[in-house]
């Protein structure tokens, strides 16, 4: 199996380099030609088909990660538990959208494009394409930004200043069972224990715990600025 460049580390990837850049075009452009193509040419029942699928290849795509991991015996359960909030959310989307709910899509809402955005900006990852992590890494990450915009757009689920603090404060909620599950496992999911090894915008918000108040300010402050789009347009 590892004689497949598939599942050879490569160390290929680099921060804003031509595959980053590539698969963050791909985002921005499967985003908004999804979202015109279901609105203009597909009935709501097809609207809803099409919905689905998204969610079911974005959990399939976590879980399939986790089994490559586990087949290779390379699988850590203090990094490779799908804990991190993008990767609760893939997993969960098919259950929680299966029927799209206004309450849990504005949640997810400000979740995905607060925080998925910035994991695609500035993504904690050593490979480059072919390789497995990578696929499943922007799968899921520019996966979750697509179907955030389909909801919005084709669903007409539009946020308001109300669902912003729900879901402020759901994040909340989540934060806090993490820290627990992290000081249990000894893991640092959703870098609440300390910074990533790899560059990323923690590295610009001081040091530990100082950059986990700040980025509560900085998550309330992208919350602000992804509603605005939706409340411009209502």
């Amino acid at each position: 199996m590892n004689d497949y460049l598939f599942f050879q580390p490569n160390e290929n990837f680099h921060l804003f380099g031509q595959q980053h850049l590539l698969v963050i075009a791909l985002t921005v452009a499967m985003s908004i030609s999804l979202a015109i193509f279901a609105k203009k040419k597909l009935a709501p029942d097809g609207q809803l088909l099409l919905g689905r699928g998204i969610t079911v290849v974005l959990a399939i795509m976590v879980v399939g990660w986790i089994a490559i991991r586990l087949a290779l015996g390379q699988f850590d359960h203090k990094t490779d538990l799908p804990l991190d909030i993008c990767n609760i959310v893939a997993l969960a989307l098919p259950l929680l959208m299966w029927n799209p709910d206004r309450r849990v899509h504005e949640v997810l809402y400000f979740w995905v494009m607060a925080g998925t955005i910035q994991a695609l900006l500035t993504p904690h990852l050593f490979e480059g394409f072919p390789h497995f992590t990578f696929i499943k890494y922007f799968t899921v990450h520019g996966g979750l930004v697509v179907f955030a915009v389909y909801a919005t757009v084709v669903y007409g689920i539009r946020p308001g200043w109300r669902s912003l603090w729900r879901s402020f404060f759901a994040l909340q909620i989540y934060i806090l069972s993490l820290y627990l599950i992290n000081r249990l496992l000894g893991s640092n999911y959703a870098y609440l224990m300390g910074k990533p090894p790899t560059a990323s915008a923690l590295d610009y918000l001081g040091d530990y715990p100082w950059y986990l108040l700040v980025s509560e300010g900085l998550a309330l402050v992208m919350f602000i600025l992804v509603l605005l789009p939706s409340v411009a347009t209502t």
